[in-house]
């Protein structure tokens, strides 16, 4: 009986984990309201988010770039896990294999495709590193990760497929549209991650500088909601 029932209970797990994700893929699925794309290659852009996720995992087991001596401080500390750390080879990875799985595609032949592909990528990033800290930290990590971390990656493919998707069409400047695909993420992400990062280093030094920082996070992420969703509404009316 308790082994059911911790099977049951690791089951109500990862659902909690995945749901968002799922959530959120219908809603873009359902966001392209002409040719509907086909399933087989939403699921290899699905498969390259997992995939790019694994990567970002490999390349910190080889590299195991120790932190430099000078970061020492709360801000300094924040600024390279969250740009260097993170953002950088998290986008660099997805963009990679959005490009490597999606960019020849025969499929993608309309400006809203970079946008669904690109976030189905950016999702099987988040669904594959939700399950990973949901599975440590249980149904609260869950909830918190469901309403901040799922719909950021979320964002972060908007912007990434939006320009994407203008560089695949606009052959003249693509150059610097692909390198927007990938600025622009980087940027939010990192922008983000450090927001976060830095509240938490100072939570006991300065509470009130991270009650601050606390708010300008959900500033934040309501201004990213609302910029990924105009570019969304942009792609979608073309």
């Amino acid at each position: 009986m308790g082994e059911i029932a911790l099977l049951s209970a690791m089951d109500w797990i990862l659902l909690a984990s995945l749901l968002p994700v799922v959530l959120l893929l219908i809603y873009i699925y359902a966001k392209d309201r002409y040719q509907k794309e086909p399933l087989r290659v939403l699921l290899k852009a699905l498969l390259g988010g997992i995939l790019s996720a694994l990567a970002v995992l490999a390349s910190h087991e080889l590299l195991q770039l120790p932190e430099p001596e000078i970061f020492t401080e709360s801000l300094q500390q924040a600024l390279y896990q969250a740009f260097c750390f993170a953002a950088v080879p998290e986008e660099s990875f997805k963009l990679l294999f959005l490009y490597w799985f999606i960019w020849k595609n025969s499929h993608f032949d309309e400006y809203f495709d970079g946008i669904e592909y690109a976030v189905f990528v950016g999702l099987g990033f988040a669904g594959f590193e939700n399950v990973l800290y949901v599975m440590q930290g249980g149904v609260e990590v869950a909830v918190a990760r469901a309403l901040t971390a799922v719909p950021a990656h979320f964002f972060f493919a908007v912007f990434m497929g939006y320009f994407f998707a203008l560089a695949k069409f606009r052959p003249r400047k693509r150059s610097r549209y692909m390198f927007l695909a990938w600025l622009v993420p980087v940027l939010f992400h990192g922008i983000y991650d450090f927001i976060l990062m830095y509240a938490n280093l100072l939570t006991e030094d300065d509470p009130s500088m991270a009650a601050v920082l606390s708010l300008l996070f959900y500033i934040f992420f309501i201004v990213l909601w609302r910029k990924a969703k105009k570019r969304i509404n942009r792609l979608t009316n073309r």
